[in-house]
């Protein structure tokens, strides 16, 4: 295991993108509600440098507002085709609007027509009458934004780095089930590492 928990985790997706792992570009966003209730889902991870984990999310879906009600979060990686796990903590920044853009223009067009859904019909999580109520409501969106490249930028679509500063990170060693499994903690240095126990 590297010294450095993100290069680790770098080195780890790199792996696991080579060994065609479906869940490569896949994170457990979880964060907790108003009662006190932890809550996840599964989301897609933009990307992993020095300011942390990108992450789209849309400001009217109840994770947006869980986490600017109480500010906690957190990420869970597992590629089970390398054996690696990692639960990573941290608080979030914004980022860059140039950056955001460009995930927005990544997007396919059903992808950014939903986010115009959430701002103009109803907002993620909300209840529907049916599945074809949903459909409709993006044929109509569809409408007025015929090709993926006339969808504007979603006014509500937020772009964020969990910037973290715990990690604990899990090789696994289904063997033996002796797994390596490491805390890592932010310094002003750099990270502190305890071994735990798996």
């Amino acid at each position: 295991m590297l010294a450095d928990p993100v290069a680790d985790i770098l080195a780890a997706r790199a792996q696991a993108r080579q060994s065609r792992d479906p869940y490569v570009d896949v994170c457990v966003f979880v964060t907790v509600s108003v009662s006190g209730a932890p809550e996840m889902r599964a989301i897609a991870l933009r990307d992993i440098d020095t300011r942390g984990f990108g992450l789209l999310i849309n400001a009217n879906s109840p994770k947006w507002q869980q986490v600017s009600a109480n500010g906690q979060c957190s990420l869970h990686l597992f590629w089970a085709t390398v054996q690696r796990q990692y639960r990573v903590y941290g608080h979030l920044e914004p980022m860059e609007a140039e950056r955001l853009q460009q995930y927005w223009e990544r997007k396919g067009h059903a992808s950014r027509l939903l986010e115009h859904y959430y701002e103009v019909m109803q907002p993620q999580s909300q209840p529907l009458p049916s599945r074809e109520a949903l459909l409709e409501g993006i044929d109509a969106l569809k409408q007025r934004y015929p090709d993926a490249d006339r969808v504007p930028l979603a006014a509500s679509l937020r772009g964020v780095y969990l910037y973290p500063t715990r990690i604990d990170a899990w090789h696994g060693s289904p063997l033996d089930r002796l797994h390596d499994r490491r805390l890592f903690t932010r310094t002003d240095v750099g990270w502190s590492c305890e071994i735990l126990v798996p």
